[in-house]
């Protein structure tokens, strides 16, 4: 079930007030009136069964009754490494990897990305993007978002990305690639896995060197050309059964 944010710390028994978008979001969206109860989540995390007191045009009062258990973080560290696409591909990647239980999102201006993304708008950019994470979070149930970067090109990004055993880059065709699921039957469990992502426009060649060099291993998602948001959800969903909490 769908929660809301609370940002201070709540306790069960003793009445709050809530204001903002959330407000706007219970009593609009949700049509909820006095009497009627909600989860809400407090900014340490804990959620909470609460039941709505009262409220106004821009606020509301509601009284935390008992806390609630929150779905546990997958054990799986899984980072995606994803060139921008167009907007609408990269919106839905946002929403449906952070659904999949992704736990950090890297984003780079690959050679065939579009032009259509300025860094002078940086933080605007990054402050949507947070927002559409924090949105899937509360409607899947996941307790905190993925974090997510935003770098000039991949070698930036490959410069400041932490080491990870489990890297790979999906790359079709490629004689060299591994298969997901012989490596996962060779028994060797991995709790950090890296998958690098394309654009539209695949990858440079430069790209392609600067992935090998720093120790990716190619793989093959199967015989069809994946479109790049079908390809990053597909990777996670694979590598979350293969590793991670899907069953």
């Amino acid at each position: 079930m769908s929660y809301f944010i609370f940002d201070g710390e709540l306790e069960c028994g003793v009445q709050s007030e809530l204001k903002g978008e959330e407000v706007r979001h219970i009593l609009k969206a949700r049509r909820l009136r006095t009497g009627d109860c909600f989860l809400i989540q407090d900014q340490k995390g804990r959620r909470f069964e609460a039941l709505l007191q009262s409220f106004g045009r821009d606020c509301l009062t509601f009284i935390p009754e008992r806390s609630v258990a929150v779905p546990p973080p997958s054990d799986l560290h899984l980072e995606i490494l994803q060139a921008l696409p167009r907007e609408k591909a990269l919106d839905w990647i946002l929403q449906k990897t952070t659904e999949l239980g992704v736990s950090r999102i890297d984003l780079f201006c690959a050679t065939h990305s579009p032009g259509s993304l300025r860094f002078s708008q940086q933080e605007q950019q990054l402050n949507r993007w947070r927002r559409i994470v924090l949105e899937a979070c509360k409607q899947c149930g996941r307790q905190f978002p993925p974090e997510i970067y935003l770098h000039s090109d991949l070698k930036s990004a490959l410069s400041v990305l932490p080491e990870c055993t489990g890297s790979w880059i999906l790359f079709p065709g490629s004689a060299a690639a591994e298969c997901w699921k012989n490596a996962a039957a060779g028994g060797k469990k991995n709790d950090h896995q890296r998958v690098l992502i394309g654009p539209e426009g695949g990858f440079h060649p430069d790209e392609l060197e600067l992935a090998s060099n720093s120790g990716m291993q190619p793989v093959d998602l199967g015989p069809r050309i994946l479109r790049t948001e079908t390809a990053a959800v597909t990777a996670v969903a694979v590598l979350q059964f293969l590793w991670g909490d899907i069953s």
